[in-house]
Protein backbone atom coordinates (compact mmCIF):
# COMPACT_ATOMS: atom_id res chain seq x y z
CA UNK A 1 0.00 0.00 0.00
CA UNK A 2 2.49 2.70 1.19
CA UNK A 3 6.22 2.00 0.48
CA UNK A 4 9.67 3.71 1.05
CA UNK A 5 12.75 2.57 -1.41
CA UNK A 6 16.11 3.54 -0.47
CA UNK A 7 15.11 6.86 0.82
CA UNK A 8 17.79 9.51 2.19
CA UNK A 9 17.66 13.13 3.31
CA UNK A 10 19.47 15.66 3.79
CA UNK A 11 19.61 19.25 5.29
CA UNK A 12 21.42 22.46 4.80
CA UNK A 13 22.93 23.29 8.16
CA UNK A 14 25.08 26.17 7.24
CA UNK A 15 28.09 25.29 5.16
CA UNK A 16 27.47 21.33 5.60
CA UNK A 17 24.76 19.04 4.69
CA UNK A 18 23.57 17.04 7.47
CA UNK A 19 22.33 13.54 6.38
CA UNK A 20 19.09 12.57 8.15
CA UNK A 21 18.39 9.64 6.68
CA UNK A 22 20.66 7.05 4.75
CA UNK A 23 18.79 4.65 2.60
CA UNK A 24 15.51 3.48 4.13
CA UNK A 25 13.68 0.87 2.38
CA UNK A 26 10.31 -0.22 4.55
CA UNK A 27 6.52 -1.27 2.83
CA UNK A 28 3.05 -1.27 5.14
CA UNK A 29 0.66 -3.43 3.96
CA UNK A 30 -3.24 -2.67 4.31
CA UNK A 31 -4.44 -3.05 7.77
CA UNK A 32 -0.86 -3.54 9.19
CA UNK A 33 0.45 -2.30 12.78
CA UNK A 34 3.79 -1.04 12.23
CA UNK A 35 5.51 0.69 14.90
CA UNK A 36 9.13 2.89 14.05
CA UNK A 37 11.43 2.91 17.07
CA UNK A 38 14.93 4.48 18.10
CA UNK A 39 16.96 7.25 19.71
CA UNK A 40 16.48 10.75 19.67
CA UNK A 41 18.00 12.16 16.55
CA UNK A 42 17.99 8.37 14.62
CA UNK A 43 15.28 10.05 11.79
CA UNK A 44 12.10 8.66 12.93
CA UNK A 45 9.88 12.13 12.72
CA UNK A 46 12.02 12.01 9.07
CA UNK A 47 10.53 9.16 7.63
CA UNK A 48 7.40 10.01 8.89
CA UNK A 49 6.83 13.17 7.08
CA UNK A 50 8.23 11.50 3.98
CA UNK A 51 5.81 8.44 4.32
CA UNK A 52 2.53 11.23 5.21
CA UNK A 53 4.16 13.38 1.95
CA UNK A 54 4.87 16.17 3.94
CA UNK A 55 8.43 16.37 2.78
CA UNK A 56 10.51 15.04 -0.32
CA UNK A 57 13.76 12.85 -0.32
CA UNK A 58 16.38 13.79 -1.59
CA UNK A 59 16.91 10.26 -2.72
CA UNK A 60 15.09 7.51 -3.52
CA UNK A 61 11.32 7.42 -3.31
CA UNK A 62 7.82 7.10 -1.69
CA UNK A 63 5.05 5.33 -3.63
CA UNK A 64 1.19 4.91 -2.30
CA UNK A 65 -0.42 1.87 -4.25
CA UNK A 66 2.90 1.43 -6.81
CA UNK A 67 3.11 5.36 -7.64
CA UNK A 68 5.63 7.40 -6.81
CA UNK A 69 4.41 10.36 -4.69
CA UNK A 70 6.85 12.13 -6.79
CA UNK A 71 4.62 11.96 -9.94
CA UNK A 72 1.58 13.10 -8.43
CA UNK A 73 0.22 16.28 -9.23
CA UNK A 74 -0.99 18.83 -6.95
CA UNK A 75 -4.52 17.72 -6.81
CA UNK A 76 -3.35 13.80 -6.50
CA UNK A 77 -1.51 14.67 -3.19
CA UNK A 78 -3.53 16.94 -1.84
CA UNK A 79 -6.08 14.03 -2.09
CA UNK A 80 -3.93 11.66 -1.19
CA UNK A 81 -3.17 13.86 2.13
CA UNK A 82 -6.81 14.48 2.83
CA UNK A 83 -8.24 10.97 1.94
CA UNK A 84 -5.60 8.52 2.00
CA UNK A 85 -3.72 9.22 5.47
CA UNK A 86 -4.06 10.87 8.27
CA UNK A 87 -1.39 12.76 10.42
CA UNK A 88 -1.46 13.14 14.45
CA UNK A 89 1.57 14.64 15.82
CA UNK A 90 2.88 14.89 18.99
CA UNK A 91 2.31 18.84 19.39
CA UNK A 92 -1.59 18.31 18.01
CA UNK A 93 -1.41 21.56 15.82
CA UNK A 94 -5.37 22.37 17.00
CA UNK A 95 -6.06 25.36 15.57
CA UNK A 96 -6.31 27.88 18.65
CA UNK A 97 -8.98 30.30 17.33
CA UNK A 98 -11.34 27.21 16.45
CA UNK A 99 -13.20 24.84 18.68
CA UNK A 100 -12.69 21.12 18.89
CA UNK A 101 -15.51 20.42 16.73
CA UNK A 102 -14.36 23.22 14.05
CA UNK A 103 -10.74 21.49 14.30
CA UNK A 104 -12.23 18.17 13.77
CA UNK A 105 -14.23 19.14 10.43
CA UNK A 106 -11.11 21.07 8.74
CA UNK A 107 -9.83 18.26 6.89
CA UNK A 108 -13.12 17.44 5.90
CA UNK A 109 -13.63 21.03 4.46
CA UNK A 110 -10.07 20.92 2.91
CA UNK A 111 -11.70 18.30 1.01
CA UNK A 112 -14.43 19.89 -0.34
CA UNK A 113 -17.31 19.37 2.01
CA UNK A 114 -19.53 22.02 3.45
CA UNK A 115 -19.97 23.30 6.64
CA UNK A 116 -23.64 22.41 7.23
CA UNK A 117 -25.20 20.46 9.88
CA UNK A 118 -24.18 17.18 8.02
CA UNK A 119 -20.48 17.36 8.61
CA UNK A 120 -21.31 19.28 11.88
CA UNK A 121 -23.04 16.15 13.17
CA UNK A 122 -20.37 13.84 11.64
CA UNK A 123 -17.82 16.30 13.12
CA UNK A 124 -19.47 15.76 16.47
CA UNK A 125 -20.20 11.89 16.45
CA UNK A 126 -16.11 11.90 15.99
CA UNK A 127 -15.81 13.58 19.15
CA UNK A 128 -17.85 11.70 20.91
CA UNK A 129 -16.24 8.16 19.42
CA UNK A 130 -12.81 9.59 21.15
CA UNK A 131 -14.43 10.48 23.89
CA UNK A 132 -14.61 14.30 24.08
CA UNK A 133 -18.44 14.99 23.35
CA UNK A 134 -19.01 16.78 26.33
CA UNK A 135 -15.59 18.88 25.27
CA UNK A 136 -16.48 19.51 21.77
CA UNK A 137 -17.32 23.69 22.31
CA UNK A 138 -14.11 24.02 24.11
CA UNK A 139 -11.27 25.88 22.29
CA UNK A 140 -7.66 23.91 22.58
CA UNK A 141 -6.75 26.51 25.75
CA UNK A 142 -9.11 24.95 27.86
CA UNK A 143 -8.83 20.97 26.87
CA UNK A 144 -5.97 19.05 28.71
CA UNK A 145 -3.18 17.22 26.99
CA UNK A 146 -5.29 13.97 26.65
CA UNK A 147 -8.33 16.18 25.16
CA UNK A 148 -6.14 17.64 22.78
CA UNK A 149 -4.50 14.67 21.49
CA UNK A 150 -7.93 13.27 21.44
CA UNK A 151 -9.34 15.85 19.53
CA UNK A 152 -6.58 15.74 17.37
CA UNK A 153 -6.90 11.58 16.52
CA UNK A 154 -10.81 12.55 16.05
CA UNK A 155 -9.59 15.02 13.60
CA UNK A 156 -7.38 12.98 11.34
CA UNK A 157 -9.53 10.24 11.47
CA UNK A 158 -12.39 12.63 10.05
CA UNK A 159 -11.73 11.82 5.99
CA UNK A 160 -11.77 7.83 7.02
CA UNK A 161 -8.38 7.25 5.80
CA UNK A 162 -6.74 3.85 4.98
CA UNK A 163 -3.64 4.70 6.89
CA UNK A 164 -2.85 6.57 10.30
CA UNK A 165 0.30 7.96 10.99
CA UNK A 166 1.60 8.85 14.80
CA UNK A 167 4.27 10.93 15.62
CA UNK A 168 4.69 10.41 19.28
CA UNK A 169 1.11 10.34 20.08
CA UNK A 170 2.11 9.70 24.05
CA UNK A 171 5.14 12.14 24.03
CA UNK A 172 3.45 14.60 25.85
CA UNK A 173 1.35 12.70 27.83
CA UNK A 174 1.41 11.33 31.32
CA UNK A 175 1.53 7.48 31.73
CA UNK A 176 -2.18 7.01 32.62
CA UNK A 177 -3.32 9.31 29.93
CA UNK A 178 -0.62 8.05 27.67
CA UNK A 179 -1.88 4.17 28.11
CA UNK A 180 -5.95 5.64 27.66
CA UNK A 181 -4.82 7.35 24.14
CA UNK A 182 -2.89 3.78 23.28
CA UNK A 183 -5.74 1.73 24.05
CA UNK A 184 -8.27 4.70 21.71
CA UNK A 185 -5.79 4.36 18.57
CA UNK A 186 -5.80 0.28 18.91
CA UNK A 187 -9.08 0.10 19.23
CA UNK A 188 -10.58 2.47 16.73
CA UNK A 189 -7.36 0.81 14.33
CA UNK A 190 -9.44 -2.86 15.05
CA UNK A 191 -12.98 -0.78 14.33
CA UNK A 192 -12.12 1.01 11.24
CA UNK A 193 -10.02 -2.31 10.14
CA UNK A 194 -6.97 0.61 9.62
CA UNK A 195 -3.55 0.54 9.09
CA UNK A 196 -1.69 1.85 12.02
CA UNK A 197 1.75 3.69 11.92
CA UNK A 198 3.33 4.62 15.24
CA UNK A 199 6.91 6.56 15.80
CA UNK A 200 8.00 6.20 19.18
CA UNK A 201 10.03 5.82 22.66
CA UNK A 202 7.97 3.75 24.51
CA UNK A 203 9.02 0.06 24.38
CA UNK A 204 5.47 -1.19 25.96
CA UNK A 205 3.65 0.50 23.06
CA UNK A 206 6.44 -0.69 20.56
CA UNK A 207 5.97 -4.10 21.50
CA UNK A 208 2.18 -4.46 20.92
CA UNK A 209 2.76 -3.98 17.00
CA UNK A 210 2.63 -6.45 14.54
CA UNK A 211 6.18 -5.31 13.56
CA UNK A 212 9.02 -2.89 14.73
CA UNK A 213 11.30 -1.46 12.96
CA UNK A 214 14.12 0.32 14.88
CA UNK A 215 16.25 3.37 13.02
CA UNK A 216 19.25 4.23 14.76
CA UNK A 217 21.94 7.16 12.53
CA UNK A 218 18.99 7.39 9.81
CA UNK A 219 19.11 3.13 8.46
CA UNK A 220 17.30 0.44 9.72
CA UNK A 221 19.21 -1.58 11.95
CA UNK A 222 17.02 -4.34 13.20
CA UNK A 223 13.50 -5.62 12.27
CA UNK A 224 11.62 -7.44 14.16
CA UNK A 225 7.51 -9.32 14.39
CA UNK A 226 5.43 -9.19 17.43
CA UNK A 227 2.55 -10.54 18.87
CA UNK A 228 -0.37 -9.40 16.98
CA UNK A 229 -2.71 -6.98 19.97
CA UNK A 230 -5.28 -8.72 21.19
Amino acid sequence: MLEARGVRKSYRTGTADLEVLKGVSLSIEPGAFLAIVGPSGAGKSTLLHLLAGLDKPTQGEVTWQGKSLAQFSDTELSRFRSEAIGVVFQFYHLLPELDALENVMLPALVRGGRADEALRKRAAAMLEQVGLGARMTHKPNALSGGELQRAAIARALMNEPKLLLCDEPTGNLDSKTGAEVVELLLGLRKQRQMGLVLVTHQPSLAEQAERRITLRDGQIVEEAAERKPS
